[in-house]
């Protein structure tokens, strides 16, 4: 039943690949990633399945980029509209017909020093009140490049999962072709069950994680670093003591982290001797119903069962935990 050499040269997943890929894929899925025994190389030639696609992927690049500029440029411009309405309050407060130069250096003659720094970064005229044709220009602005991240992200979605399918359905082709190569020393080490479930839910969580770890992971780096350089763009002094929440943040992921990591290694173990429990109560149905087992595979069932539910809640608790302390934090 071995492979012949010239079978096992044209097939693309050993299987030593297929037990890393098992082991690692599920890391994607709802939460912290476990701790897997070779994560990285797995999640880089993982990822490196999208070199099949190199135009296609050029342009989800492309548009989630434009998507990342409009999202980060729009509150800049939402913060010009802010001071139209702040200087158009303060405005009407001021004797009509003076000028801002005159009412800057009278508030300085009267000792409001800091009221008079910060008009003096400003536009308006006394008396004048809010600009509301100047207000209607940047909210329109701004609504139109929300608009417009929007699509484009809607657009890269739309293309990457066209790719994904691809990717997947290929990969689908590949398992199927090296399972009905292995040896039968590799099923009499496993369960059934859980082959099944390795190539069925670990493929699904495969197609979660490149549709969704991907571009999470492309736009909150471009993200951060757009945010980042306009924030020391705007004023270096604030972009400084805004960071200091990146510290804490890691600390929190850590932490946290850590601990969903061993949670969410339970839960996949559970999953997989659930499905070998179904799996051998149905093909093996004539035999337990033969031998009067019906009561003994119902007890099993439910303890393990019982068991993944446990993990599994466990699991979700703690990764449910990171965004809300993340945001505590910010």
């Amino acid at each position: 039943m071995k492979p012949s050499p010239s079978d096992s040269e044209s097939l693309s997943l050993s299987e030593t690949e297929i037990d890393e890929l098992s082991q690692n894929v599920t890391d994607f899925e709802g939460g912290p990633p476990r701790k897997a025994k070779a994560f990285w190389p797995s999640a880089i030639r993982l990822f490196k399945t999208f070199g099949a696609h190199p135009v296609g992927m050029s342009f989800v690049f492309v548009m989630i980029l434009i998507a990342v500029v409009f999202n980060v440029w729009a509150p800049n411009i939402l913060g010009d509209a802010m001071n139209v309405i702040f200087g158009g309050v303060v405005s009407a407060q001021m004797p009509e017909g003076a000028t801002a130069t005159q009412v800057i250096e009278g508030l300085r003659a009267s000792g409001q020093d800091q009221i008079a720094d910060m008009l003096s970064g400003m536009d308006f005229v006394p008396g004048a009140g809010i600009a509301f044709g100047e207000l209607a220009r940047l909210i329109g602005i701004v609504l139109g490049m929300y608009v417009i991240a929007q699509l484009f992200m809607w657009l890269q979605g739309r293309l990457l999962n066209d790719i994904v399918m691809k990717i997947v359905y290929q990969l689908r082709q590949d398992i199927e072709r090296k399972v009905n190569h292995l040896p039968l020393k590799y099923f009499d080490k496993r369960q059934r069950g859980d082959i099944l479930s390795r190539t069925t839910n670990d493929v699904d969580n495969v197609q979660a994680a490149l549709q969704q770890a991907f571009t999470s992971l492309v736009y909150c780096v471009l993200t951060v670093i757009g945010i980042v350089a306009m924030m020391f763009y705007l004023s270096w002094q604030m972009a400084l003591i805004a960071l200091i929440a990146l510290p804490l943040s890691a600390l929190v992921v850590g932490i946290v982290g850590t601990k969903s990591q061993k949670l969410f290694a339970d839960q996949w173990r559970h999953t997989g001797r659930l499905n070998g429990t179904i799996e051998e109560s149905f093909t093996g149905h004539e035999i337990i119903t033969a031998f009067g087992r019906q009561e003994l595979m119902g007890e099993q069932f439910g303890e393990r069962n019982e068991a993944l539910y446990e993990a599994s809640f466990k699991a979700q608790f703690y990764s449910g935990m990171i965004m809300p302390i993340m945001q505590w934090v910010n």
